[in-house]
């Protein structure tokens, strides 16, 4: 597991985007390399083309496989950022 994913794991409790990218901005254990490594990540996981269905859980399904497709992340990671990114959707 990348120390992105840790702090990603480590902070599964929040609730929306702000509280998990302070988090990911504020840890001492990341580079810049990871902080922007995350920024793409989320800009796979809130893409349009995810939820423009009206079905928040395909929403969900789509958005999980595009993450796994296109990133080397966990399926814990992935649940995680699916699950926050699925709360500005609906």
């Amino acid at each position: 597991m990348s120390e992105l994913e840790t702090v990603i794991v480590s902070n599964k409790d929040v609730s929306c985007y702000s509280q998990l990218i302070e988090k990911i901005q504020n840890s001492k254990t990341l580079t810049k390399n990871d902080i922007h490594a995350f920024d793409n990540i989320w800009k796979t996981a809130i893409d349009f083309k995810n939820w423009s269905d009206s079905d928040l859980v395909l929403g969900c399904k789509i958005t999980h496989q595009r993450l796994k497709d296109t990133f080397k992340l966990t399926d814990e990671s992935i649940s995680i950022i699916v699950r926050v990114a699925s709360y500005d959707w609906k």
